[in-house]
């Protein structure tokens, strides 16, 4: 049995995470014969809209921020997913976007093994944090954790999450497309704000290396248009 938390060749990059996650995701909604949206938004990019319209009217809006999880051995054999965490540092104003927008989620890989690439989907968490509990770590589940996100790993999975979406507790109803736009609008707007107020010279002598910003890293979120009608 190939084991989640066992790492094959190296662990995997955010990007791999992303790429694995967003097939799963629309391989699910193949194998149900529907269609989804998707694309990237970041404060750089211009939107060329559909010319079809009903490729976004009519769905629901939902943002996915997906992070790299990392395993902090505790030289335990098997390895224990308690000792899963995720640091929402970076990129620089990313956490405060989650924060801001109720339809954008954190989506949380709970596997460091690549063979598992294929079930990405089924091996991750969607979660968003609490705006009174202002804190940019979540452990999987480590009670000695200096963090109020030290348990997080009974969140929502895949399944549960996308009935939320279905049942429209979830997400944004998009009923035409300057609807769509206008959400577009305020939210690069706002990683603009983002990037234009963060300080330009940080002080990083007390901040671990993963957390520290790289220039070439951007702020940007998937944005997906879910079908809901049956």
């Amino acid at each position: 049995m190939t084991h989640p938390l066992n790492v094959t060749h190296s662990t995997p990059l955010e990007r791999e995470y992303e790429a694995w996650i967003i097939r799963g995701i629309e391989q699910y909604y193949q194998s149900i014969g529907k269609h989804i949206y998707v694309w990237a938004v970041s404060p750089m990019d211009e939107i060329n809209w559909p010319a079809d319209e009903t490729l976004i009217v009519g769905k629901k809006l939902i943002g996915l921020q997906m992070k790299k999880v990392t395993y902090r051995c505790d030289g335990s054999i098997p390895r224990k997913f308690g000792r899963l965490n995720w640091s929402f540092h970076n990129p620089r104003g990313q956490y405060d976007l989650v924060l801001k927008f109720p339809e954008i989620f954190y989506c949380l890989p709970t596997f460091i093994n690549r063979n598992l690439k294929d079930q990405a989907l089924s091996h991750c968490l969607f979660w968003r944090p609490d705006k009174s509990k202002y804190d940019k770590n979540a452990w999987y589940d480590n009670p000695n954790a200096l963090t109020p996100y030290n348990s997080i790993g009974t969140t929502d999975r895949w399944g549960k999450f996308i009935e939320s979406v279905t049942e429209c507790t979830l997400g944004k109803r998009i009923e035409s497309i300057s609807d769509a736009k206008n959400y577009v609008d305020n939210l690069t707007s706002y990683m603009r704000e983002i990037e234009n107020l963060a300080p330009k010279n940080i002080e990083t002598n007390n901040i671990p290396p993963e957390n520290i910003k790289n220039k070439n890293e951007d702020t940007y979120v998937y944005l997906f248009g879910i079908p809901i009608n049956s």
